[in-house]
């Protein structure tokens, strides 16, 4: 893939049910950081939430955590996502990518308990912990 595609800050998300961890890449699209954890209240609270992340880092694009099984398929939670990538897509107009999710969580766990992070918080903060792991995974694909 081109490199110049990649120039510019990406937005990766992690969709939960309960949490949304979101992260961020820097201006040259090359280092990934946390950008919080913000409880999922419905579509429209996240779109706002969105809007104003758009404007204040001007955001080039979305990557988002797609749900695999461990056999490669996918799944319910998959199409849900999709859903939410095409409604991004649409009303921002801006590219979305999906990246394969599977083991981002254990790999957040692990990195978080290495981390000396105590368990009530990792719970939460491991949204974010994936969304940085899934921001990494679609970055690394254009550094040479």
């Amino acid at each position: 893939m081109d490199k110049n595609i990649i120039m510019g800050r990406w937005l990766a998300i992690d969709w939960g049910e309960k949490y949304i961890g979101l992260a961020i890449s820097d201006p040259l699209g090359v280092i990934p950081q946390g950008l919080g954890v913000f409880a999922n209240k419905g579509k429209k609270e996240f779109l706002e939430l969105i809007e104003k992340i758009i404007k204040d880092y001007s955001i080039k694009g979305f990557v988002i955590g797609l749900p695999i099984s461990l056999k490669g398929e996918e799944t319910q939670r998959s199409t849900e996502v999709k859903k939410i990538g095409i409604i991004l897509e649409k009303i921002f107009s801006l590219p979305v990518y999906f990246v394969d999710e599977r083991f981002s969580t254990i790999e957040a766990e692990r990195i978080l308990i290495q981390g000396d992070v105590k368990r009530g918080k990792r719970k939460i903060i491991r949204n974010q912990q994936s969304a940085i792991i899934i921001l990494a995974k679609f970055l690394s694909q254009f550094s040479s």
